[in-house]
């Protein structure tokens, strides 16, 4: 009996304990479960970053980091979006970008410094900014929301600088589907990935770099053997008409009136020569910084009439009007007066070059706030935008083969015109002729001779 009484709370201990027993089990069975899909989920990323790592550890150029950063960097840390930029000097460079849409990447295009959106705000602060939904970003980022409304069903965003030796060189931004979507672990991805892009970027850069210097050497050794080539037919005409006329002056029946002749042709030859060689010491001089100036009160009506006499002579053999104005009052600049002339004969003289019969090239200064603005325009063929780009250029009109001149004349305009502190551009457009000008510091000598 006393068994029959405890039965019932023996089979009730029984079956009340059983059921919690396999609770339990079932628990574990589901931890370690869920433990073994997480283990095998890092297992796959830290493979997928060993991969990563590598593609960028063997890239050589940018081209090269960001495709690796686009692809297999994306994929470790399952973003659904991706941006790199880079900053190149005050100026950010969009690199690439993957899931965007081209209206979008078309505005990423033209971010600056001072944009207001989460990878500028990495960049500047150096520190990673982590958005966890699309509320949060339209409330920190009102304007950058309204302006890429196509992010609306990212619910996370993640930006981080790239910084390598303490310089921020640049800066990603990793768009999420889900809110929240990112863990410890899936940080410490992103941080890595961060790190082993930075440094590829660095390196990468560097290698464009020192590829663009060499290839800009490259470039200016060909040019110069061009040049070479150039300067030798250049000044073998005007020896070989020295050579020439001095074997006939050794002729001993010559008349006066032909020997003079002959001698005024072999000075010219030889004048030609010397202006040669005066443009290429300039050229060295420009390079290396060692252009001198000497520097006096220069009245700039006297240097235009003084170009006038010059070119007149010219311009009436070849057919054009030639005209010359000087500003209204007298007008002085503080500037070194032979290269001045320099710079105006270069300027007038190829005005005239290629301007073609009956036309017009027209000459003169106007004073614009603290300068003396300097103005040539000609009808002539124009330049085209190609032209343009290279027309300041050492030795740009005899790599495409001009035979009107070795192509020195503008290169030194420019170098005296920055020497004095003043500018020198064109404007110009094909079948509409040119207008080159070039400015030099006013000086005002009333004043100085009122200090005086």
């Amino acid at each position: 009996m006393q068994l029959q009484q405890h039965s019932p709370e023996v089979t009730s201990v029984t079956a009340d304990t059983r059921p919690s027993k396999s609770v339990r089990a079932d628990d574990s069975s589901a931890e370690l479960e869920k433990l073994q899909e997480e283990l095998q989920r890092v297992r796959d990323r830290a493979r997928k970053l060993l991969d990563v790592t590598t593609a960028l550890s063997e890239a050589r150029s940018v081209e090269d980091v960001t495709r690796a950063f686009l692809t297999k960097g994306l994929a470790v840390v399952e973003a659904a979006r991706g941006v790199l930029v880079s900053v190149e000097g005050d100026q950010l460079r969009l690199l690439g970008t993957r899931g965007i849409s081209p209206e979008l990447e078309a505005k990423l295009g033209v971010l600056t410094l001072q944009s207001e959106i989460p990878v500028v705000h990495a960049l500047r602060k150096g520190e990673m900014i982590s958005i966890e939904s699309a509320e949060e970003f339209r409330r920190l980022y009102a304007s950058a929301y309204d302006g890429f409304a196509e992010l609306a069903d990212m619910q996370t965003y993640l930006a981080l600088p790239l910084t390598h030796a303490g310089e921020t060189i640049g800066a990603v931004a990793l768009h999420f589907r889900e809110a929240g979507a990112l863990g410890a672990a899936d940080r410490a991805f992103t941080l890595l990935l961060a790190q082993v892009t930075a440094t590829a970027l660095y390196r990468a850069k560097s290698y464009d770099a020192e590829q663009e210097k060499r290839k800009n050497a490259e470039l200016v050794a060909q040019a110069r053997e061009e040049v070479l080539g150039v300067v030798a037919h250049d000044l073998r005409n005007p020896l070989s008409l020295i050579v020439t006329t001095t074997e006939l002056l050794q002729e001993e029946d010559l008349e006066p009136s032909r020997r003079k002749q002959i001698l005024d042709i072999a000075m010219r030859a030889g004048k030609q020569m010397n202006r040669l060689i005066d443009d290429l010491l300039d050229t060295v001089h420009i390079e290396s910084g060692k252009f001198l100036l000497t520097l006096e009160d220069v009245e700039v009506c006297a240097i235009l009439r003084q170009a006038e006499e010059t070119f007149r002579p010219i311009a009436e053999r070849r057919g054009i009007k030639l005209t010359a104005s000087c500003p209204s009052g007298k007008v002085w600049v503080r500037a070194d007066p032979l290269r001045v002339s320099q710079v105006l004969g270069n300027v007038v003289g190829n005005a005239l070059k290629f301007t073609p019969e009956n036309g017009s090239v027209t000459f003169g200064a106007v004073v614009s706030g603290g300068e003396v603005e300097f103005r040539v325009t000609d009808t002539g063929p124009g330049i085209s935008p190609e032209q343009g780009e290279h027309l300041f250029e050492m030795f740009w009109q005899a790599r495409r083969n001009d035979r009107r001149g070795v192509g020195l004349g503008l290169t030194i305009a420019k170098g005296i015109v920055d020497a004095h502190g003043g500018r020198i551009w064109f404007e110009s457009a094909v079948g509409t002729g040119s207008t080159f000008s070039f400015t030099l510091p006013a000086l005002n000598r009333a004043a100085e001779i009122a200090a005086t």
